[in-house]
């Protein structure tokens, strides 16, 4: 009797311990959905919120603020100095840093210079300070005027910039001397006084008295030096002055020694030179010059050839350490003990 009763009361305990423990699963189950719920609306708010902020910096930046103008003419001064002047058929001014523009004409001003510029349209990015302008370009600034079909003057490194097709013109200050270029590229530093014309790059040397005639050059690379008035060129170079034409791997100017005993121009690197002389009969005869050196003296009118220079005239053959030719004479001067001297006479 007394084990069955044991028993009994030992199936009632297993049964309330049962009882409880599916009681207490069931908690924990609630306890954990409703955490999980919890948690769930928490993120949702969460990214809903920083959707909603992201919305906002979109929409922001979809809608700057923009203000149009027509037919305008707008100004703008620091505490100190005018800074720019723009007349134009329309501008658009975007969160007061970026003006667009359509024909505009107007005038930069800074450091006590100042910038000319017109075009079919522009952008000036006042943040940057970058002006870009496209379309029958036009830019001068300080003796130089530029004209392209896209320009873009950065205010801050003074540097413009031009491609596709760039005719450039200067007035060079010592010399007085009218340059006249075109390139596929520029890039001129206006404060360093310096400029780099690349691919097909033509020029023309004009001196102010006409009767001094002028230099014609091409080469695929031209540094113009405005402080020192030197040009230098190279790959492809070819010079036509006068009755010469030379051809040379790169080359020199040097514009203020135009009336000086000093070299004014010099040619370095598989040097060839062609003339057309007049000879004592009357008769033209072609005169041939090659040399790793050639030295041109306007003032004297010599040419230096120096570097295992060679000239051939008609069927003549003249070497030596250095040969000096003068334009449109017969008579060919050799310093050189060793000369060689091939020579036909009729």
């Amino acid at each position: 009797m007394i084990l069955k009763k044991t028993s009994k009361f030992h199936r009632l305990v297993n049964v309330i311990c049962l009882s409880e423990l599916m009681f207490n699963k069931k908690n924990i189950s609630i306890n954990l959905f409703f955490t999980f719920f919890a948690f769930f609306v928490l993120y949702v708010s969460t990214d809903l919120t920083v959707k909603s902020t992201t919305d906002l910096k979109k929409e922001y930046r979809r809608n700057p603020e923009v203000t149009e103008f027509q037919d305008v003419k707008f100004y703008k001064a620091n505490f100190d100095e005018r800074n720019v002047e723009l007349e134009a058929e329309s501008l658009e001014i975007i969160d007061n840093l970026i003006l667009n523009f359509i024909s505009p004409s107007g005038t930069l001003f800074e450091n006590g210079s100042e910038v000319f510029y017109s075009a079919i349209k522009g952008h000036l990015d006042q943040k940057k300070d970058v002006l870009t302008l496209v379309g029958d370009v036009v830019v001068s600034k300080e003796g130089a005027d530029y004209a392209s079909s896209r320009i873009q003057y950065n205010r801050k490194s003074q540097v413009i910039s031009a491609s596709g097709g760039v005719d450039t013109q200067y007035l060079d200050p010592k010399s007085l001397d009218l340059i006249k270029l075109h390139s596929r590229d520029l890039l001129s530093n206006t404060k360093d006084k310096t400029m780099r014309l690349t691919g097909d790059v033509k020029g023309k040397i004009i001196r102010k008295r006409i009767y001094e005639g002028h230099l014609d050059f091409s080469s695929e690379v031209m540094d113009f030096n405005y402080l020192e008035s030197l040009v230098k060129l190279s790959k492809s170079v070819k010079i036509h002055r006068n009755n010469y034409n030379i051809d040379s791997g790169s080359a020199e100017i040097f514009l203020e020694n135009f009336n000086k005993k000093l070299k004014y121009y010099v040619l370095y690197d598989d040097v060839k030179l062609r003339e057309m002389i007049t000879l004592a009969n009357g008769k033209t005869q072609e005169r041939r010059a090659f040399s790793e050196k050639l030295e041109g003296h306007q003032r004297t009118g010599k040419i230096i050839l120096t570097g295992a220079p060679r000239v051939e005239q008609g069927e003549d053959i003249i070497k030596g350490y250095q040969i000096t030719l003068r334009e449109n004479v017969e008579l060919v001067e050799v310093d050189d003990a060793q000369s060689s001297f091939s020579l036909k006479k009729e």
